[in-house]
């Protein structure tokens, strides 16, 4: 792998976040300036700020990082399908903006995928460091609300009823995706559900999926969360159309999916 070809795409989308992108673009750069780590880029995709966040990442200057404006805000979904029809590595990893994620994290994961390309790998906030579940009904990372504890469960059982696979985490904001997979993958929602469109395809066309223990900084609302109640209704249908979708997509290589 060279720096022409990076083993890593980061895209970051971000509406509003100038209080936090230049922090978070720094800790990116110190974890993947890592000589392990062979090449990198930094995808920040403005989903139409009316803040000053682009003009933040412009003025760092900081090399590996690209700036792509969206001409309006067109939801999360869009603004990371607008980061990998440019990105260039080997992996892609979705880093939302505001710093609820580690980006020390980011060696676990790519270690987790063992350099396969029919590997997807879930950073699991409810697994402790050994990767065993957190007990509980209904299992809920320290400082995280009821609410999306809740749903995070009963999607994961929706998902295990239609697709016989359970994923502890399924609401997960940190996921590591083969960039392969995009080249056969065509998303038809562009807000938070993407997420949900994507891991139902990977499964339907016999992708690997890894969960690794991440860290985990819940935001609240008042700081700027934006996902809302009304998104986990929107995620019960988008699984249910991923179940049913019609495969039009060619073949995995080497004859898988």
């Amino acid at each position: 792998m060279t720096e022409a070809t990076p083993v890593i795409s980061v895209i970051m989308p971000a509406f509003n976040e100038e209080a936090y992108v230049a922090e978070l673009i720094g800790r990116l750069g110190r974890v993947l300036d890592d000589p392990g780590i062979a090449g990198y880029e930094v995808i920040v995709v403005d989903d139409g700020s009316t803040d000053g966040t682009a003009s933040v990442v412009e003025g760092l200057g900081a090399p590996h990082v690209r700036l792509l404006r969206q001409p309006r805000n067109a939801g999360k979904g869009a603004a990371v399908q607008a980061g990998i029809a440019v990105a260039r590595g080997m992996f892609v990893l979705v880093q939302d903006a505001d710093l609820e994620y580690f980006p020390e994290d980011i060696p676990a994961l790519l270690a987790a995928t063992e350099g396969r390309g029919d590997v997807a790998v879930y950073g699991a906030r409810l697994l402790d460091a050994d990767g065993r579940p957190l007990g509980g009904v209904v299992p809920r990372h320290p400082g995280q609300a009821w609410g999306p504890a809740l749903a995070n469960r009963v999607l994961s059982a929706w998902l295990a009823l239609l697709f016989q696979r359970w994923i502890d985490d399924l609401l997960t904001g940190y996921k590591l995706y083969p960039r392969e997979m995009f080249s056969r993958f065509t998303a038809r929602t562009s807000g938070f559900e993407t997420d949900h469109e994507m891991t139902a395809w990977l499964i339907r066309h016999g992708y690997r999926i890894v969960e690794v223990p991440v860290r985990y900084r819940p935001r609240s609302k008042a700081e700027g969360k934006k996902i809302r109640a009304r998104d986990g209704v929107i995620a019960v249908r988008t699984i249910w159309a991923g179940r049913w979708r019609n495969a039009i997509d060619a073949p995995m290589p080497g004859g898988a999916g």
